[in-house]
């Protein structure tokens, strides 16, 4: 019962949406044409929306893209609307060329309803499940199966991304699906225990343990007479054709950010030049793509006899010498001025990397560049690390920064150049002002 509930909140939720996305498409369009509300454009709605066309197209799109019977997180369910959305709007295109209504019909006012659709689903669907979740509607009850460490860890990931409303039972007879973390698990018992459950239950879901690899962007080729699958993985950043889809995105994100950016610099390059004597960039030797050097740019932060600051602090402060070991920054340096300590904490220090994107030095998203003396410490993942650009932002900067060691940042960089995909870029994108305004694990 509480599935059909669900399904059918779900489709009047998007229903909602989509109507929502009409009518405040319409009233922009009058807005912008600065004519009269309800002059005659109804038509357009009610032809579409009133004959229930775009509805039925819309949920057959929403359905097929698994919109209502996967359960994704955030980041996939928001990269499944955006299709459903674009998808919508090349049905109504090409209804209109069928038809031969293209003239009848403002192509302005369904890229509106499209740009629309792009926050409203999300909007949608976030207040739709946190609904559906206080009702006790959307748990689905899972047994967890593995050692007790996989199992707590497992449990714990699962109660904090409550948007796929997973919630862990003790008892396989009250369970709706099961999960199997496979880390140490021997082949055979793993099979019998795939065997055992689907007795009980229609879904069960193996986490495989492959720490720096995900299966988002593999490809499973079945060999059916054989009854054999392979997995193909690939370095996701290795194949041209995504460097040049990377290049190009990143290009034109360049473009729209370029005058904005020069307004913030400009401010922070007089607020420096104003609190300090000497330059307002600092320039840094870093390894970039295939190991060759370059300057890096940063905001100068730091006074000019920051050496004799910093070795008469570390004399009175030795323990800040294991602290910088492990992590490679100082729990508190003498050498920061004030205007520097804010742009570390807003990691605003970095934007003049924006240049070194410009001379094409860095990407704009990818691993953060190294120093020569980290080189030995970044160990075997050397290789792929320095087969690409490094980055202005990355995985590091949205996953806490300077609360990670030095390893955790090597892991994270090559999970990123193996499982690249335009919309990780995208999140990491996104996520990156989402840290900047919390100052998450800034320095």
């Amino acid at each position: 019962m509480h599935k059909l509930m669900t399904s059918i909140c779900l489709v009047l939720s998007d229903a909602l949406v989509l109507l929502v996305a009409l009518y405040l498409a319409h009233y922009s369009r009058m807005l912008l044409e600065r004519t009269p509300l309800f002059s005659g454009y109804e038509e357009n709605i009610t032809h579409f929306f009133l004959s229930g066309l775009l509805f039925v197209i819309f949920m057959i799109i929403n359905f097929s893209l698994g919109l209502y019977t996967k359960r994704n997180d955030f980041w996939e369910e928001l990269r499944r609307s955006y299709m459903s959305a674009f998808l919508l709007l090349v049905s109504i295109v090409m209804i209109l060329f069928v038809t031969k209504s293209t003239e009848a019909f403002s192509r302005t006012f369904y890229v509106l309803m499209f740009v629309n659709l792009l926050w409203l689903m999300p909007l949608g669907r976030v207040a739709c499940k946190k609904l559906l979740h206080k009702l006790g509607w959307w748990h689905i009850n899972a047994f967890l199966v593995g050692n007790a460490q996989q199992v707590e860890k497992l449990k714990q990931d699962l109660a904090i991304n409550w948007y796929l409303g997973y919630c862990s039972v003790s008892s396989i007879n009250d369970a709706k699906i099961v999960f199997i973390a496979t880390r140490d698990m021997d082949v055979n018992l793993l099979e019998k225990l795939i065997h055992q459950y689907k007795r009980y239950v229609k879904e069960v879901i193996l986490i495989p343990y492959l720490h720096n690899i995900s299966f988002a962007n593999s490809e499973i080729i079945d060999l059916r007479i054989g009854r054999m699958s392979f997995i193909n993985i690939q370095n996701q950043l290795f194949i041209p054709k995504n460097i040049y889809i990377k290049k190009g995105a990143e290009f034109l994100l360049i473009v729209l950010m370029l005058p904005l950016t020069a307004v913030i610099m400009s401010i922070i390059a007089v607020a420096i030049k104003l609190e300090s004597r000497g330059s307002v960039l600092f320039k840094q030797q870093r390894l970039g793509k295939d190991g060759k050097m370059f300057e890096c740019y940063k905001f100068r932060t730091m006074y000019d006899n920051s050496e004799t600051l910093l070795q008469r602090y570390l004399d009175e402060h030795p323990q800040e010498v294991v602290y910088y070991e492990v992590y490679h920054k100082y729990k508190k340096d003498p050498r920061i001025t004030p205007v520097g300590a804010l742009l570390r904490r807003c990691s605003l220090d970095e934007l003049p990397q924006i240049i070194n994107v410009l001379k094409m030095e860095m990407n704009l998203i990818g691993p953060r560049p190294y120093m020569l003396k980290e080189k030995e410490k970044i160990g075997e993942a050397m290789d792929t690390i320095l087969h690409v650009k490094p980055g202005l932002t990355g995985l590091w900067q949205i996953s806490g920064r300077n609360e990670l060691s030095f390893g955790e940042r090597v892991e994270l960089d090559v999970w990123y150049i193996q499982n690249w995909s335009l919309w990780l870029d995208f999140i990491i994108f996104v996520k990156t002002f989402v840290v900047l305004l919390s100052r998450r694990g800034a320095a």
